[in-house]
């Protein structure tokens, strides 16, 4: 299970968007885990859809084309972040250069050009990993699972470079699911593996690694006489493509580990239909209260529900359709999910007694709002506004005082002789973790400043101290 802090840390992170052919909501929290290893990609027009100039000298028209993608990093969150922070550009590169190489129609033809371009840029992204020093000792790795999304082409392609739990995205039709999964002990990967020299036990790469694709983790990929695609841990991401129906097809949905662990493909599914059935929440809060699913009441058990947790939810427009016109066009089906998000809570952590009051059933991840008595998910989240084509971000950059101590208590061990050796020149660590747990209850309002009162008195105590200490240096000089 790894390390894992006395309480979670709750802030999370929103984003939503929306243009004239899909909208989304994403929800990020890190949870119980000692740091946030997970991030994202999205992108609402991934190529920017404009007229370009192609290398022939004519305009071009870039095809729309939205890119969503979950990454779950482990053993760091350096290889995550960097693909967070470059798969789209990575993406649109290599589209550029493959569109520029096309010598024929059929290569120039959009949805092969997309998903190879989609293929590649997973194999680009660990070749740009690896030209930089600073990732070539990096032990890190992430898993990545990724869509592309065309209205204009009613194509949805999916890269799945996944591992052991980690999911592709979920394509639903008619309330209906289709998830794609791959781990270790499948005889294709295991063949793979063992091919390179490696092997599998436990259900593991080599006894160690929980997974058999994802960029990163280079201990993996040291077989100098093999390409990419053969090394003991690839890249290589399965790709489907999926022709899209926008009477049938409602939404896509892409999570992270700390979701599938909780909830199946169908159970997941049922949540968000609940949540749009529900009315007056967003793809935001839809997310939201998934992830307030989804996290432990405790770190008693199994350790289910302690990882972090992230989930994308992708609504797909039809031609000239608002978000507001989608919602009312899925609530006009009305798919049946016979779902909660409480029901579905107390059934993931059977073991615990949650209180009878359903609105306190997600006590551990929701902070009452004074006045507020409603239990759906605004209550407890920390979101920007909703953003039309662009990204809202958590409105809370703080410092969380209490995850601070919670590490010294349980990381940092600062030597107590350091007092007596150093002269005092260290702080003693406990006494560090005292100050901050006292910083910390400042923040949360359980201290309150000294009165004009209390202030003279400490003055008065302060003047007493100085004559006391001013009689003894007197008494001692010759």
């Amino acid at each position: 299970m790894g390390q894992i802090l006395s309480s979670p840390v709750i802030e999370k992170e929103h984003h939503s968007g929306v243009d004239a052919r899909s909208a989304f909501g994403l929800c990020a929290m890190q949870g119980w885990r000692m740091s946030m290893e997970d991030a994202h990609v999205v992108e609402l027009d991934v190529l920017g859809c404009q007229i370009a100039e192609s290398g022939d000298g004519d305009l071009k028209a870039v095809p729309h084309w939205a890119m969503y993608a979950v990454l779950d990093g482990h053993g760091g969150a350096h290889v995550a972040r960097f693909c967070g922070a470059h798969l789209a550009e990575i993406f649109k590169s290599v589209y550029e250069k493959r569109r520029q190489k096309g010598a024929d129609a059929d290569a120039l033809q959009v949805v092969p050009l997309m998903t190879e371009s989609l293929r590649e840029t997973f194999f680009k992204a660990d070749e740009e990993l690896l030209e930089d020093p600073q990732w070539q000792n990096d032990h890190s790795g992430c898993t990545a699972t990724s869509v592309l999304i065309s209205r204009d082409d009613k194509m949805l392609v999916c890269a799945n470079g996944g591992g052991q739990q980690d999911r592709a995205g979920h394509m639903v039709t008619a309330g209906e699911t289709t998830a794609f999964d791959h781990k270790p002990s499948l005889e294709s990967e295991r063949a793979r593996i063992v091919a390179a020299d490696g092997f599998v036990e436990m259900d593991r790469v080599n006894g160690n690694l929980a997974l058999s694709r994802a960029i990163g983790d280079f201990e993996f990929k040291s077989n100098k006489t093999l390409p990419p695609e053969e090394q003991i841990v690839t890249c290589s991401p399965d790709i489907m493509q999926h022709q899209l129906d926008y009477d049938a097809d409602d939404f896509v949905v892409l999570a992270c580990d700390g979701i599938w662990d909780c909830l199946s493909s169908q159970e997941c599914v049922d949540l968000v239909y609940y949540g749009i059935n529900k009315g007056g929440m967003s793809l935001n809060d839809i997310s939201s209260r998934i992830v307030d699913v989804c996290c432990a009441p405790t770190t008693e058990g199994t350790g289910i529900g302690c990882d972090n947790v992230s989930i994308v939810i992708v609504a797909l427009l039809k031609d000239g359709e608002t978000d507001e016109e989608w919602f009312a066009r899925i609530r006009a089906k009305n798919v049946k999910s016979n779902v909660s998000f409480e029901r579905m809570r107390r059934e993931i952590f059977k073991t615990h007694k949650f209180p009878a009051d359903d609105k306190d059933v997600f006590a551990i991840t929701t902070k009452r709002i004074d006045g507020d008595n409603d239990g759906d998910a605004k209550a407890g989240t920390r979101s920007g506004t909703e953003a039309t084509g662009t990204e809202s971000k958590s409105a809370s950059n703080l410092i969380n005082l209490e995850s601070i101590r919670q590490l010294l208590d349980t990381s940092l061990q600062i030597n107590q002789r350091s007092d007596q050796s150093n002269n005092g020149n260290y702080f003693h660590g406990s006494g560090l973790a005292e100050m901050l747990t006292s910083l910390s209850q400042a923040v949360a309002g359980e201290t309150t400043p000294l009165n004009e009162e209390d202030e003279e008195e400490d003055e008065e105590a302060d003047k007493i101290q100085e004559v006391k200490d001013n009689t003894e240096k007197n008494s001692k000089s010759p």
